[in-house]
């Protein structure tokens, strides 16, 4: 589970991936943010464009580096079999991540947040 701060965090990733950082405050330091990376860094690699995708996906979904791996792991095994997506492991780790309990409370309204749903999932609230 991520833990610290999730505003840095969401700002490093330059996305909104937590339901904190979807305000209109996190959108005016986003865009400052943008303007220091410009003059700061030069071109971004593939490889850093997917590590960044990737982490933006890990960090939404709330899970740890280990965990995450596990899942694409599974993904890419079942993937050259018969699954509901056709058998893209893009498709196949989607399909993974969101039939999470956590991530279907979330969905069904039961919890605010992710983390909140995770919360009672961990507690036992929902089984």
């Amino acid at each position: 589970m991520i833990t610290g701060p999730r505003y840095k965090i969401a700002k490093r990733l330059g996305a909104t991936v937590f339901e904190k950082a979807q305000t209109q405050k996190f959108a005016l330091s986003a865009d400052r943010s943008a303007k220091n990376k410009r003059r700061g860094r030069g071109r971004q690699s593939e490889y850093g464009k997917q590590m960044l995708e990737k982490q933006k996906v890990r960090v939404t979904y709330g899970l740890p580096e280990r965990q995450f791996r596990k899942y694409v792991h599974v993904a890419l095994a079942s993937a050259g079999g018969e699954s509901k997506s056709g058998g893209k492991p893009t498709e196949r780790l989607h399909e993974l991540l969101e039939l999470r309990l956590d991530n279907v409370v979330w969905r069904l309204g039961l919890a605010p947040t992710r983390r909140a749903a995770r919360q009672m999932v961990a507690h036992g609230h929902i089984t």
